[in-house]
């Protein structure tokens, strides 16, 4: 007889096989999963889990310290000391406020706002009380711990300038960074970073590499060191120890900073910069008025910057890379391209008067009645400006600029402290910014260094520089070395060439001469007070009118500060082999002759007697060496005077 399956019974087998196989899916899904997040993701998720109850804590590395030539620190790092409230521990706390109001010298509102701090101290687990306090003040605060509870003592290293607003524009100070250097620099919040100077320019070398320690947490995120933490630690733990930035060596001198910021002494605001010709290398550059970096790398308080902001002579700008009109400073780029286009003879007498007509306009000379008949010595060393009117015009003010651009002027030399480009003015330059465009009388203004040029203290250094040593046009040299913390040297920088003036080496002797007798012409020079007895300098004033005034109506002392013409020195010394190149910028400080020189004289002198002598009493002048070259069909050149 057949056998018969009844429907029920399929049906019921279709089941168990869907449910099978569901487990079975099930189950391999379970599987699959598993060995994603067992040996897929294990590395990824074995590290989220880790995260969960360890931290890493950055080490901060050590900033590098910065000295001057001769080893002497200019900024340096030192331990201070932060007293924190931990308002939840204290004990007793009228005792607490009683005792420690003496120790931080607390007055009575101070007292009760403590007072009320630890009594509300709902949210609050830890407050800074004070800042940068002594040891003694620290000693203190650590017995009343150890009585009352409720004090944490936390020490940092704080930045330290041991010579203050001396050059501190050249050195610099430091600062939080902002949100964009924290996300581009991947820095943290309270990494101190440069902000000015040095410190700014040198940021990434004196930064160094910060370090990490990784260490077991509870569930609040706390350090651990019980004994499950310290077994757990023995699997987990880790520390890169930071690396120390690097200490740098500058070419600056101390002591020649404080000789160049006492030579200013009765002047409200300037600049003095002190190179070496011979290798480009900065021997000293301060700005007045200056500020104490001390202050300013996180210490600065709302009044003190609210003083420096509203001070009228700008502390924060550093003079000595910012441009300003040059005056007659200016005249030696005038001559160099006069007699390289062929259109001056140095020792050729033109006739120099008191004014000079153009067009429609009259150029006056600083001195009315005029210089007579001079050649280039008489011109450099009396200033005689139409001489140097009448070599303008006859060289277009494109071509001044050309040879303006040789000796560097117009573009950065540095690149620091918001450094200015200066103004090295061309028809085009004219035709875009001055109203009605260029007008061809412009041109005999470029040549005295007025009208739109303009130039910083530095970039005189380097081109008055250029002249010292007979036409090598250096680049301004700071940092010397870097070295490692405990002295190995790691990285030497050498002296750089940015180009050479490609000039006739009689042309640039015969504007040394000149420079020499613009000091040294007992009869003529405007520069005679800066002369020295133990030697010859050479050099050339500068005053440089800003606004337009009636000579001999007043005095430069009777006008206001920012109505004054600027004073500018420019030279070097000794003539004979110069050591030093010193660029005096008195801002409104009055005449080039009887502001600028004697200071410029005083920071010689002062450098010979204090740092090192650099005049030899046998040194003779050898202009020799320097005889004319073929000088073409120049002959006997006469301009045209009107």
């Amino acid at each position: 007889m057949p056998t018969f399956i009844s429907a029920s019974s399929i049906d019921q087998r279709k089941r168990l096989l869907g449910i099978s196989a569901c487990m079975t899916l099930a189950f391999a899904l379970l599987f699959l999963r598993l060995v994603q997040l067992q040996v897929l993701r294990y590395d990824e998720l074995s590290a989220k889990a880790q995260d969960n109850y360890t931290r890493d804590q950055v080490i901060v590395a050590d900033r590098g310290t910065i000295y001057d030539r001769k080893g002497r620190v200019l900024a340096t790092n030192r331990p201070t000391f932060d007293a924190y409230l931990l308002p939840r521990k204290v004990s007793n706390t009228r005792s607490f406020v009683s005792q420690i109001s003496v120790i931080l010298e607390l007055d009575a509102l101070d007292r009760l706002e403590l007072t009320e701090l630890i009594n509300s101290s709902g949210s609050i687990r830890k407050k800074r009380l004070a800042e940068d306090i002594s040891k003694s003040q620290v000693a203190a605060l650590e017995a009343l711990n150890a009585r009352l509870g409720g004090l944490s003592i936390k020490v940092r290293y704080q930045r330290l300038y041991p010579e203050g607003e001396v050059g501190a524009h050249l050195v610099g100070y430091l600062g939080n960074p902002n949100a964009k250097e924290v996300r581009e620099r991947k820095l943290y919040p309270n990494q101190m970073v440069g902000r000015y100077g040095a410190e700014r320019l040198y940021d990434h070398l004196l930064q160094g590499q910060h370090g990490v320690e990784r260490f077991v947490v509870n569930v609040k995120g706390k350090k651990v060191n019980e004994p499950w933490a310290q077994a757990v630690s023995e699997r987990v733990a880790y520390r890169k120890p930071p690396s120390r930035g690097r200490d740098l060596v500058l070419s600056v001198d101390a002591h020649v900073q404080s000789i160049l910021y006492r030579a200013l002494d009765g002047y409200e605001s300037g600049s003095i910069v002190l190179m070496d010709p011979r290798t480009g290398e900065l021997l000293g550059s301060v700005s007045k008025p200056s500020f104490d970096p001390n202050v300013w790398s996180g210490r600065l308080t709302k009044e003190v910057k609210r003083s420096i902001d509203e001070n009228p002579y700008k502390p924060l700008i550093d003079k000595s890379v910012n441009s300003f009109f040059p005056g007659s400073i200016y005249k030696v780029v005038t001559a160099l391209a006069a007699m390289e286009e062929g259109v001056l003879d140095p020792e050729q007498p033109i006739e120099s008067p008191g004014a000079y007509e153009y067009g429609n306009r009259v150029f006056h000379c600083h001195k009315l009645s005029g210089h007579g008949r001079v050649d280039l010595n008489g011109a450099m060393a009396a200033s005689a400006d139409v001489y140097f009117y009448k070599l303008g015009e006859r060289l277009g003010i494109d071509t001044l600029a050309r040879y303006a651009q040789h000796f560097g002027l117009g573009e950065r030399m540095i690149s620091m402290n918001g450094e200015s480009k200066g103004v090295v003015p061309t028809k085009e330059y004219h035709d875009q910014h001055t109203k009605g465009g260029f007008q061809y009388g412009l041109s005999l203004s470029s040549a005295i260094g007025q009208g739109a040029v303009r130039t910083s203290p530095l970039q005189m250094a380097v081109s008055f520089s250029a002249l010292a040593n007979h036409g090598i046009v250096y680049q301004p040299q700071l940092l010397l070395n870097t070295q490692s913390a405990n002295g190995e040297r790691l990285e030497t920088f050498k002296p750089q060439i940015k180009r050479r003036l490609d000039a006739n080496p009689y042309h640039v002797n015969m504007i040394r001469k000149s420079l020499e007798r613009a000091v040294n012409d007992r009869r003529r020079a405007t520069g005679y007070r800066a002369a020295v007895p133990m030697g010859k300098v050479a050099g050339k004033t500068g005053t440089a009118q800003v606004k337009t005034i009636v000579r001999g109506h007043h005095k430069q002392r009777e006008q206001r500060w920012r109505d004054r013409d600027h004073a500018w020195f420019a030279g070097f010394a000794p003539f004979e082999s110069p050591r030093l190149t010193v660029i005096v910028f008195l801002e409104h400080g009055g005449s080039g002759g009887k502001d600028a020189a004697p200071i410029a004289r005083r920071v010689i002198e002062g450098y010979h007697q204090e740092i090192e002598p650099i005049f030899d009493t046998q040194a003779q002048l050898r202009l020799d060496q320097y005889a004319p070259q073929q000088r073409g069909d120049q002959g006997e050149i006469e301009l045209r005077s009107f």
